[in-house]
């Protein structure tokens, strides 16, 4: 028998906060590149994990993509430093400098981080399954919740935009990061964290239209792979 899919209440539905426009200014997306721990996958999360040889090399690849962006003014980057790398590479190709800012860092898993996946799953069975169906109402055990990194990713780039000046500002974050911030931008429930992927130096795209954004590109990473 076909399973009916589960249905949540409309008033359980949690929004991120609002990511508005600032002027002119577009708004560039950019994962880092790969690092131990990918696959199989695992809860990496706040531990600073250096980017492998195929990282590095996935930078350099996306440096060389964005190389002709017109008139970025600012590259901002979660603190980690799989981050900073790669914000520094195409800073590089700017004459920028790379901005830290702690609102991009990666989600904290608590208890679960280090973990695979698998593992995970077998060992706390209904929070990780929350997790995967409600990401918005799980609690992960001494770990962040979806609306919190919300808060502050958007804040970061709120930051990020307004300092862009109606220039082009880049970030350089990780997964969770970049789902919450796409679920701003479209104005959708944090409930649909999951339908967006993001892969390593995966590039997203948005643009003002009349106070609003206008999507370009999501998660492209043709410039990545051989």
């Amino acid at each position: 028998m076909k399973r009916k899919p589960e249905v949540y209440p409309m008033t359980a539905l949690v929004f991120p906060p609002v990511l508005s426009p600032h002027g002119t200014s577009r708004l560039i997306l950019v994962r880092h590149g790969e690092v131990p721990g990918i696959k199989p996958p695992s809860f990496r999360g706040t531990q600073d994990l250096p980017l492998t040889d195929r990282g590095r090399e996935q930078a350099a690849s996306t440096a060389h993509y964005l190389a002709a962006a017109s008139d970025i003014k600012v590259v901002a980057s979660s603190p980690l430093s799989r981050c900073v790398e790669t914000a520094r590479a195409i800073a590089n190709h700017h004459g920028e400098t790379v901005s830290p800012m702690t609102g991009l860092m990666d989600f904290n898993y608590g208890d679960w981080q280090g973990h695979f996946h698998k593992d995970v799953a077998a060992a706390y069975p209904q929070d990780y399954g929350a997790w995967m169906r409600t990401p918005d109402l799980a609690r992960i055990p001494n770990g962040d919740t979806l609306e919190t990194v919300a808060q502050r990713a958007v804040g970061a780039a709120n930051e990020a935009l307004a300092q862009a000046e109606n220039g082009t500002a880049v970030i350089v974050t990780h997964d969770s990061v970049i789902r919450t911030l796409i679920l701003a931008i479209l104005c959708l429930p944090l409930r649909n964290y999951w339908k967006f992927t993001s892969d390593p130096c995966g590039v997203s795209i948005f643009k003002p239209r009349y106070g609003e954004w206008s999507v370009e590109r999501i998660n492209e990473s043709i410039h990545t792979r051989k």
